[in-house]
């Protein structure tokens, strides 16, 4: 492998680690201790890659602005909240690296700073692992293409290059934001001029040349990130609807959206899913979290507060700025703002744990115990299924819907058999993970024997909010089991709990219950609920034909749609298929919306990693791609 490749994959790796955008599944045990080493890394070299600590933005007033920088830790907190790695923002208001400024810069009141008088400073007393450099907007001093300031601005790139390595940090170059001639027209010059009291119309095709000289260095190994260019195009394509459309109100400084489009490209060289990089817009990242708005605002805040307090720690001779808070104060404050982030970030509370490679979350909803389990990824709109009960038997569709961006769930209430207290205890969490946590308001529910009861009364309670159901050997009639009133021996113990749980006063009272799941199917037909029963046609537990045959019979009367799999022979156990393909299929056919399912179509079927390749190849089994 070429050296510079070899360098390019190395950086890439570890960024991408250091965010938590790992390359495969993702291990739980290592992320709850807080390691920030490499970690599920497929690259052979991944045992020996560096463990970045803190990184550091250099730039102008661009920088500065703190908007693509907060975007870039948003994204981090929310997918690696746990992490260490700290960012800061030490963009300066009308820096150069070239070291150049036009005269009567700022009305005369002061020339432009150079980034090389506080560099050295800077490295020794911040001490970052990795440095984003984003320069080149005032390195032509907004004049025609110049030779010689051309030069200064690479011999200043270079020179800021050499003293990084020096102090032991990595490079990150940005390429030059957009300069618009189009907001300030009738405030900028044509070519010809000898001096340029305002700015070159024609400015961007000199940040156009330092762009491209920028990217040509990537053959040599260094690590480019081109924002100009997305940001050229995005304009140009707005602009065949709307000839007046900017980015930049003056022409130089992005808004909101110009700021999110730098973001998204350095999060696509870090690793980040299309669900983030597909979108134009700020409202992408936000579909990733559900308070991905309150984690903004946090960092945002904790950017403010230390970037004026390091900026006059390390010193520089750009007057006008902020002074801030003393650095040890600004630090006890952005801890207690860190803190608040971080929790914020969490994708849910309780305890941290692994389940087959997957983080698991437990946690108290209203004295109850709810379980979910989080892909590394999810999907858009935030699918899940909802199991009844026995969660973690025959868990092989559960962790094919999680290579496809699915959360599993489960709420801890045995012994309730699908009661009314039941059904309430479900609401709240549902209300709980939709409302607070922002999965889909149409979950999948899995119903594997007993648990049919409460996936069925549930649904029928809530069809609205019922994307499909899959029954496994399901329990849709008490009366069947636990009673034993038909052909199955029935549960005595657990049909005394129908009775205590149900606020029965007598059996006979039990038997005239017209309150079970075969009983009320007209609301899941009337709201097109789709049903898969996979069932053994042996069934001596659950027999088949007195709850999913007459289920199936009952529910085709009332116009709904039903796919039986019978299992010849098979009696209440073994649960599930050999191949699980069919019931990952319908669960994801059924709870997934159509930007989801575009998502994952771009997988084949399941999210890819930055390499294009699949996260998970095997449906139905625990062959993850590590």
């Amino acid at each position: 492998m070429h050296a510079a490749t070899r360098a390019r994959l190395i950086l890439r790796a570890c960024l991408r680690t250091c965010f938590g955008q790992f390359v495969g599944a993702l291990s739980v045990g290592v992320a709850a201790a807080g390691m920030l080493g490499v970690i599920g890394a497929t690259d052979q070299t991944a045992d020996s890659l560096p463990h970045v600590r803190r990184i550091v933005f250099l730039g102008d007033s661009i920088t500065y602005a703190g908007g693509f920088v907060d975007w870039v830790e948003c994204w981090m907190r929310i997918g690696h909240p746990d992490s260490r790695v700290e960012i800061l923002n030490l963009g300066l208001p009308s820096e150069t690296v070239s070291g150049l400024s036009e005269p009567g810069h700022a009305g005369g009141e002061f020339p432009r700073p150079d980034l090389h008088e506080r560099l050295g400073r800077l490295l020794d007393r911040v001490r970052p692992d990795l440095v984003v450099a984003c320069y080149g907007m005032n390195d032509g001093i907004y004049h025609p293409f110049s030779e010689e300031k051309f030069a200064k601005f690479k011999d200043g790139i270079l020179r800021l290059r050499k003293a990084a390595e020096g102090a032991g940090a990595r490079v990150l170059h940005v390429t030059p934001p957009v300069f618009d001639p189009v907001p300030i027209r009738g405030r900028t010059l044509p070519a010809g001029r000898e001096a340029y009291a305002l700015p070159y119309e024609g400015y961007n095709d000199v940040l156009d040349r330092y762009t491209a000289w920028l990217m040509d260095q990537r053959a040599a190994g260094w690590e480019v990130v081109d924002v100009h260019g997305p940001m050229n195009r995005y304009i140009a394509e707005r602009r065949r609807a709307d000839p007046a459309f900017t980015l930049a109100g003056d022409g130089v400084h992005p808004g909101p959206d110009g700021h999110w489009l730098m973001a998204r490209e350095i999060l696509r060289f870090l690793g980040a899913s299309s669900a983030v990089t597909d979108g134009d817009r700020t409202e992408a990242l936000g579909r990733l979290h559900p308070r991905a708005a309150a984690v903004l605002e946090g960092v945002a805040e904790r950017q403010r507060l230390l970037k004026d307090a390091w900026l006059s720690h390390v010193g520089h001779r750009r007057p006008g700025m902020a002074s801030g808070k003393p650095l040890e104060q600004a630090q006890r404050e952005a801890a207690d703002l860190d803190a608040r982030v971080r929790a914020q970030a969490s994708p849910f509370p309780g305890r941290l744990s692994d389940w087959h490679g997957f983080a698991r979350y437990d946690f108290d909803v209203a004295g109850k115990t709810a379980t979910v389990v989080a892909p590394p990824i999810a999907a858009p709109g935030r699918p899940w299924v909802w199991h009844g009960e026995f969660f973690g038997h025959k868990p092989n569709p559960d962790l094919a819907l999680l290579g496809r961006g699915f959360h599993v769930v489960y709420l801890s209430v045995p012994d309730m058999l699908g009661c009314p207290e039941a059904v309430r205890q479900w609401n709240g969490l549902y209300r709980e993970l939709t409302e607070r946590y922002g999965l889909s308001p149409k979950p999948a529910l899995v119903g594997l024997s007993r648990g049919g009861l409460y996936c069925y009364n549930w649904a029928i309670a809530n069809p609205d909010k019922t994307a499909c159901i899959y029954g496994d050997a399901p329990v849709c009639d008490f009366k069947s089991w636990p009673g034993g009133k038909g052909k199955g021996p029935g549960s005595p113990r657990d049909w005394q709990l129908v009775l205590d749980r149900y606020g029965f006063v007598s059996e006979a009272e039990a038997l005239a219950y017209a309150g079970n799941p075969v009983d009320n199917l007209r609301a899941l037909a009337e709201a097109k609920v789709p049903l898969l029963h996979v069932y053994g046609d042996a069934d001596e537990v659950v027999p088949w034909d007195e709850n999913t045959g007459l289920v199936a019979e009952r529910y085709r009367r009332l116009g709904g749609d039903i796919t039986l799999i019978a299992k010849p022979g098979v009696k209440h156990h073994p649960h599930g298929l050999d191949n699980s393909t069919p019931i990952v299929d319908f669960l994801w056919r059924h709870a997934t919306s159509p930007e989801a399912k575009r998502w994952l179509t771009k997988g084949g079927g399941g999210p890819v990693d930055a390499g294009g390749r699949p996260l998970i190849r095997k449906l139905g089994t625990i062959d993850l791609d590590q």
